[in-house]
């Protein structure tokens, strides 16, 4: 078993894939490529989370095929359905400069330039014109556009995101 806070989703099983034990995974994660160099993911399912050692990956459209140490037929695989798939934090890939990892900044204090408390982030969604922060804030929740004109400076050392209070932003 594995500490639930350090799992960070990749993926989900989807379905068995053939009759040796593979597992059809649908990526959650922007960065694919990461699944070609896993030695160890973390499944996590209805009984817990455990991890398991790769021992093999392909890639077959927007899918990736995983066979896993233990998982040696269809219905060991079939098993599997709606299962995640992660990886440890510390095993996480680094961004790109200015990219942050959802887990990151939930949690962060969100205060306005002039450095007054907006809230604390409870969530990232990511739609399709920008991402937008979830805050909590004192008088309800409160959805911040992740835009360059909003957000100013992310300061994870210090959990802290600063923003520009731009009128009508905040109700």
């Amino acid at each position: 078993m594995t500490n639930e806070a350090d799992f960070v989703l990749i993926g989900l099983v989807k379905r068995p894939h053939g009759t040796a034990g593979e597992v059809c995974v649908q990526p959650v994660s922007e960065v694919r490529e990461r699944y070609a160099s896993l030695a160890r993911v973390l499944v996590r399912g209805e009984g817990g989370t455990r991890e398991v050692k790769v021992e093999a990956v392909r890639r077959k459209g927007d899918m990736v095929l995983l066979k896993l140490e233990g998982v040696d037929d269809r219905d060991a695989a079939k098993a599997l359905a709606a299962h995640e798939i992660g990886v440890s934090k510390k095993d996480v890939w680094p961004l790109p400069e200015g990219s942050y990892y959802i887990f990151d900044l939930v949690g962060c204090r969100v205060v306005g330039a002039e450095g007054r408390l907006v809230g604390v982030v409870e969530d990232v969604l990511g739609l399709p014109a920008n991402d937008v922060l979830v805050v909590r804030t004192d008088k309800g929740e409160a959805l911040l556009p992740v835009t360059r004109n909003v957000v100013q400076k992310v300061d994870l050392a210090a959990k802290m995101i600063v923003i520009e209070e731009l009128e009508g932003l905040l109700g």
